[in-house]
């Protein structure tokens, strides 16, 4: 009988255990997940590195390259789709890592991940708009029946490049990512 009431005066403590390590849990995951760190991959690098569009173009594998007009994208020197193993990415170059970092997050943001605006007129930048999205229907809807999406599920910065990549979720865009910035960078 004394066991019982030492179990029941000890339920409010674990209880109140049990609540405070879910919630530790849960905003450590909510942290993560806006640097990316959820997959093993971190989303902004200040590596000090000078990217150009020569470096995509040299890389082997990388080619069906599409100049966007930057006028209207604030701080952008150049933005550019191109493909990859069969899949899309859009790289935007800045004059530093503070500029992509400073001005190009919002946009970046705004593109990316499930409530990105890819449609309408609350798009920012509507340069090559038609390339971020993708038609995303049931098997048999005609094509009416299309309802847009991001095409673009995640971005990394590195340096003072944003790149954009494809995928369908964002461990695998963010692998996406990673798999082309190898190919920038020798070993």
């Amino acid at each position: 009988m004394p066991l019982n009431h030492l179990t029941i005066r000890n339920v409010p403590i674990v209880v109140a255990l049990a609540i405070f390590v879910a919630m530790a849990a849960v905003a450590c995951g909510s942290d993560a997940a806006s640097n990316g760190d959820e997959v093993g991959v971190v989303r902004i690098i200040d590596n000090d590195r000078i990217y150009v569009i020569d470096d995509l173009k040299d890389a082997p594998g990388v080619k069906g390259f599409k100049d966007y007009d930057v006028e209207e994208l604030p701080g952008a020197l150049e933005a550019w789709k191109v493909i990859y193993n069969k899949l899309d990415y859009e790289a935007r170059f800045y004059a530093t890592h503070e500029d992509a970092v400073q001005q190009g997050i919002l946009f970046a943001d705004s593109i990316t991940g499930d409530d990105a605006v890819v449609i309408g007129d609350e798009v920012l930048w509507e340069e090559g708009e038609k390339d971020r999205k993708k038609c995303s229907r049931a098997s048999g809807t005609p094509h009416s029946g299309c309802s847009y999406s991001a095409r673009y599920l995640e971005y990394v910065i590195r340096g003072n490049m944003i790149l954009f990549c494809e995928g369908d979720e964002s461990q695998q865009a963010f692998t996406n990512c990673e798999n082309l910035m190898t190919l920038t960078d020798p070993v």
